[in-house]
């Protein structure tokens, strides 16, 4: 048998794909997961510590043909989410509880999966310990809407990291500006609002109804900035 071309996508890599994509989308059809097409590809210039990724339209990139199903299904998650790009010179919490869906859903699929963000799987377990209706707002997150009042609130909040708390800060007012000409104007783009991504991810994450279990959160969120006590710039 010729030996596979570089960069080939195989057949059995196309099997992984259909069946990491049927058990995602099974998983997440309940709580309203879009159903999409999909494609995945192969690229062998991918960063040196990713074995996958995913990217525009709706497409998972893989390093080689032999990568676990279960990371398949890991960015498979990502593109139902619609995970935005973010700034990586930024460590933001709505990383976090996309890589925590990501993985949460991953393991529940997948028990032998190893999880590599384990502050954002312990992080999303409990909120949906707390309220199973979670997996269902994280996929919609991107659209959560906002009020300029947000920004106030995030910024006073004592469970909010100083990191994060100046990260805000500093863009506080272009924020708030962004923020007010979205609802005025009827924009819809979550790339829109200045730092909207991570705006509503602290949203999300102080909403009163997960007082119950904010000790547990603040651990996880405590975990993911450990060591991060001021935004450098």
């Amino acid at each position: 048998m010729a030996q596979e071309e570089a960069g080939a996508v195989t057949d059995e890599l196309k099997r992984k794909f259909a069946r990491a994509k049927d058990k995602v989308d099974a998983y997440l059809a309940p709580y309203g997961g879009r159903t999409l097409e999909g494609r995945i590809e192969v690229d062998e210039a991918l960063d040196k510590y990713s074995l996958a990724t995913h990217c525009y339209p709706d497409t998972v990139l893989v390093k080689n043909a032999d990568v676990p199903e279960s990371i398949i299904a890991h960015e498979w998650v990502h593109v139902v989410q619609g995970t935005l790009e973010y700034f990586r010179g930024f460590r933001l919490l709505y990383v976090l509880l996309a890589e925590g869906l990501a993985e949460f859903v991953t393991k529940e699929l997948y028990p032998e999966h190893v999880v590599k963000y384990p502050a954002g799987y312990e992080l999303v377990a409990t909120l949906i310990a707390s309220d199973p209706k979670v997996i269902e707002e994280l996929l919609r997150l991107n659209h959560l809407p906002l009020s300029p009042e947000d920004v106030d609130t995030i910024l006073a909040s004592a469970h909010v990291p100083s990191y994060s708390r100046d990260l805000i800060g500093r863009m506080a007012d272009r924020i708030r500006d962004s923020i007010r000409t979205a609802n005025e104007v009827g924009i819809d783009d979550p790339t829109f609002v200045t730092l909207g991504e991570e705006v509503r991810a602290w949203k999300f994450i102080l909403d009163r109804r997960f007082d119950g279990v904010r000790d547990c959160l603040d651990k996880a969120i405590g975990a993911w900035f450990e060591g991060i006590r001021h935004l450098t710039l």
